[in-house]
């Protein structure tokens, strides 16, 4: 297992770590990028926000008593979070494309778990130059009771990532291109972050301040770059605060993904629009969405979210497009490497899930691989396969498959990037997943 197993000696490398001031960036080396990906033109992806060493107790019993004695069959670590969770996913799908690079930006400290995880996203192939260390702070830790039934549980000490500010992100954002842009990497297709609700820094007017400094820098006339937001640890205690945390930033969000409880939290009956009647483009459905669900997503776009992808667990997921035209073009350039860009205005489609034949499921990060696999789509493939909302959606299923599957989520027997989106235009799709067996 790829990303389950890190031997002794590799810990020990990783701790060796020498730093010149209490903040400072890994730069390990890379491999020269060439802008020749066989998918699409454009730059790799960064992936930055919350992270976590997490420690998944897998096939936990769940017996209902709060002081009963519960067993598992197994104890195992991975990079957890929004930031480790996306990198992984996507330096795992993209290991064929080595012009193409995964970055992680994200806060740990000089401890056993930032340098555990330093470690996992160098074996899954993500550069680690980003990642910003304070010699002050301890690296967030959090366990992970993964239940029987596949679902999980989540106990965490977010610590760094209380501290993480707007001005350390765009200072770490600062260092892709190096000192000197015009011999460094090409421009990212695609900046993701997660999960502004569990970082305090990064809310509300500082996160849309921190988005728009972000395409800022890595944008170009010639090369437009993606923003894309996954929300978890949304308060249902306290909507009024979940809303104000989100709201201000929406005009700088590309793409937001959330899970159907997420949307209820930040339901709000200020919308001035009503529920679309039925979803337009191609093959779509609402059926599975209340009135109050889709109130909601409008309620997004008019705020100035381009595209809305809504997690709907064992039922898929919904993607819904603007409908106003201009919103979409912003992402144009001359280059047209963003096939988001491309796409029609008011498009609203539904995407299954998809089955596990042996049954061995582990839920864990499958929100984050949807989201990164669509993010990844999205901002790809503009020139060449012209990929829809329905396919990238499609794509961000199978990558979600992938993940939650036990025999192929850390690397083992995972298809790459360009051999999921051949399952797509071949209709070569695993079998969908029956909600009412579930």
């Amino acid at each position: 297992m790829l990303l389950v197993s890190i031997v002794k000696s590799s810990i020990t490398a990783a701790a060796a770590v020498t730093t010149s001031s209490s903040l400072h960036s890994h730069n390990a080396a890379r491999s020269p990028i060439t802008d020749n990906m066989s998918s699409g033109g454009g730059g790799g992806i960064i992936c930055a926000g919350l992270s976590c060493l997490d420690l998944q107790l897998v096939g936990c019993t769940q017996s209902g008593s709060d002081e009963a004695i519960e067993r598992y069959d197994e104890a195992i670590h991975c990079a957890g979070g929004s930031a480790s969770m996306t990198a992984t996913t996507l330096a795992l799908l993209m290991k064929t494309q080595p012009q193409e690079e995964v970055h992680v930006i994200t806060k740990i400290g000089p401890d056993f778990a930032g340098n555990t995880m330093l470690e996992f996203y160098r074996r899954a192939g993500a550069s680690t130059r980003l990642v910003l260390s304070d010699e002050s702070a301890r690296t967030s830790m959090a366990v992970l009771p993964i239940f029987q039934t596949g679902k999980r549980a989540c106990f965490v000490n977010l610590a760094c990532n209380d501290g993480f500010t707007s001005d350390e992100m765009l200072h770490q954002v600062d260092q892709y291109f190096g000192n000197d842009s015009s011999s460094g990497p090409p421009p990212p297709r695609a900046f993701l972050f997660g999960y502004p609700h569990l970082m305090p820094k990064m809310q509300g007017d500082a996160l849309k301040s921190m988005l728009r400094n972000v395409r800022d820098k890595l944008s170009s006339e010639e090369n437009k770059v993606l923003i894309a937001v996954d929300l978890n640890g949304v308060d249902g205690s306290d909507p009024a605060v979940a809303k104000s945390a989100l709201i201000p930033a929406l005009s700088e969000i590309d793409v937001l993904h959330l899970n159907e409880d997420e949307a209820m939290v930040m339901s709000s009956s200020s919308s001035s629009s009503s529920s679309p009647a039925a979803p337009s483009g191609e093959n779509g459905s609402n059926s599975l969405l209340n009135s109050e669900l889709l109130s909601q997503i409008s309620s997004f776009h008019e705020h100035g979210c381009a595209v809305v992808l809504l997690s709907l667990g064992s039922k898929g997921a919904f993607v819904s497009v603007t409908p106003d035209e201009k919103r979409l073009q912003r992402l144009s350039s001359s280059q047209c490497n963003i096939a988001m860009s491309q796409w029609d205005a008011g498009t609203q489609v539904h995407v299954p899930a998809f089955k596990i034949d042996h049954g061995g499921v582990n839920t864990n990060g499958a929100g984050d691989a949807l989201f990164a696999g669509f993010s990844l789509a999205a901002s790809s493939w503009g020139s060449k396969w012209k990929v829809c909302p329905l396919n990238a959606g499609t794509f961000a299923s199978l990558v979600a498959w992938q993940r939650v599957d036990s025999k192929t989520r850390d690397g083992d027997g995972m298809r790459s990037a360009d051999a999921l989106m051949g399952m797509i235009l071949d209709q070569k799709l695993p079998t969908i997943l029956d909600v009412n067996l579930v």
